[in-house]
């Protein structure tokens, strides 16, 4: 497996990765997690803006060629009111092949926390839906702690 900083090459790779997850996703909670219309050209247009951003990481991997993986790490602002220590990274674009979390997944969040480290980040905060098990198990392998949840309603 390598890990590699993304290209423009690889965004439809990362956009079908990202449709099949958004799938699976709208099973757990179809009002919140409800796909557009148009998601896959929204991705393709946010994908290419997050690779171009110099203090973005975007991280993907691949196997024989093929990526299985991807990984978007942008810097955020911490709420006002608290002190984390430091700068924090959002990591809300993160998706591997099915059955691919403990290999692909580890790996990827390995190599982002350890480019994270190095650029002076205090904290990451990684998004996941509570329903989506295999990437929980993941989360849950690290020394991540779970930090928030969010509860949906109609309004």
């Amino acid at each position: 497996m390598r890990i590699r900083i993304a290209e423009a090459s690889d965004m439809e790779a990362c956009v079908q990765l990202a449709e099949a997850r958004r799938a699976l996703y709208e099973t757990f909670e179809p009002r919140f997690w409800r796909r557009a219309a148009n998601a896959a050209e929204m991705s393709r247009m946010w994908f290419a803006h997050l690779f171009a951003k110099e203090d973005v990481l975007a991280l993907v991997a691949e196997i024989d060629g093929e990526v299985r993986g991807f990984l978007i790490a942008q810097p955020t602002p911490s709420p006002p009111v608290y002190d984390p220590g430091g700068r924090t990274a959002l990591i809300d674009d993160f998706v591997v092949a099915p059955d691919q979390w403990e290999t692909v997944g580890a790996q990827l969040l390995g190599e982002a926390r350890q480019r994270l480290r190095a650029a002076d980040f205090a904290q990451i905060v990684v998004v996941s839906a509570r329903q989506d098990e295999d990437k929980t198990r993941l989360l849950e392998s690290t020394d991540l702690s779970l930090a928030s949840t969010w509860w949906t309603a109609v309004a």
